[in-house]
């Protein structure tokens, strides 16, 4: 889990070069520094947002990659948190909007029409788990970025684009919505779950061959042409790469892990679990398997999501020691 990706391929061959690929992978690493201080605030942001760990996991990593993309673009300093909010709302209003076909009509007269509606903090906060069906995107964004980020008003019109009257009518249109509303319940009681007796052979397979540290039994339940995405870090194509790489590393890892099947938010996932400097278990990184013909033909590990993992961990009711991304 812990190496670096394979970039082979000459010069001139039409292929990416290692040189290349080395050189952009520490660029990101400083680039993930520079990032760090903010993720557990974008991870957060971007769940409120999408309402499921999966699609702000999902979400978290399309900004960070558009943000790194976009570096030779910037030819001024640009605040971070602000930067990266900007990409992570752009994004989800951009899939709202292409999953509708509907946009927002944007205008400044609202704020002329009617006072601000003052928020309370508190009721705004508890509010929050409504938004998911109650605001339209521009409205639960600015509403997010107000009353949960306090962001100022001139910081969140710049995050959308728009004028500052544009902004504050979209805020006082949103409290009006939520304004004597009950906040949901913190989620589904059942948000995640361990299997304690899976049933379907792949499952089981694969549970015993990474519960064995078994590299050779592992990969023989890959296909050929398996992927391997160690999302935020890098991706492996082939099995022989997948073996070479990240689980081949996993192999060699000495430190106690062992992995349960359950779901998280009714997908489909594994637990991995590592032991804490007390004795205790805590989660350490999920895994999710794509499974095709009675093969593995697609991993993804969410190895350095630590936020994700952080939210499955209070889900299950169980410790958290995740890794922190590199």
């Amino acid at each position: 889990m812990t190496t670096e990706p394979e970039m082979g391929g000459a010069a001139g061959s039409g292929m990416i070069g290692r040189e290349i690929g080395q050189s952009l992978f520490e660029i990101r690493r400083q680039f993930n520094a520079l990032v760090e201080p903010h993720r557990s605030d974008l991870w957060r942001y971007c769940l409120y947002l999408a309402g499921s760990a999966w699609d702000a996991e999902d979400l978290v990593q399309e900004t960070l990659l558009k943000a790194f993309a976009r570096l030779s673009t910037l030819f001024q300093p640009v605040a971070v948190k602000p930067y990266l909010f900007r990409i992570a709302s752009n994004a989800w209003i951009d899939a709202k909007r292409r999953a509708t076909g509907v946009d927002e009509v944007l205008d400044d007269d609202f704020a002329a029409e009617e006072p601000p509606v003052e928020a309370d903090p508190i009721a705004t906060r508890a509010a929050i788990e409504r938004m998911v069906t109650v605001l339209p995107p521009r409205q639960r964004v600015v509403c997010l970025l107000a009353d949960v980020f306090d962001l100022s008003m001139t910081e969140i019109a710049r995050i959308l684009g728009v004028t500052p009257g544009a902004a504050k009518a979209m805020l006082s249109r949103a409290r009006v919505a939520l304004k004597g509303r009950e906040a949901l319940s913190a989620g589904p009681a059942n948000l995640a779950r361990i299997d304690p007796a899976p049933n379907d052979a792949l499952v089981l397979s694969y549970l015993d061959a990474f519960n064995r540290r078994d590299l050779d039994a592992l990969i023989a339940l890959l296909q050929p042409e398996a992927v391997s995405d160690i999302l935020g870090v890098f991706v492996e194509y082939r099995r022989e790469t997948i073996k070479s790489g990240s689980l081949g590393a996993w192999a060699r890892d000495t430190k106690e892990q062992w992995a349960r099947a359950g779901t998280l938010e009714g997908r489909p996932v594994f637990f991995v679990f590592v032991r804490q400097p007390t004795g205790e278990e805590a989660l350490g990184w999920l895994v999710e398997l794509g499974f095709v013909g009675g093969e593995i033909g697609a991993i993804r590990d969410y190895f350095y999501c630590a936020d994700f993992v952080r939210f499955a961990a209070a889900a299950l009711g169980v410790a958290a020691l995740p890794n922190e991304p590199f």
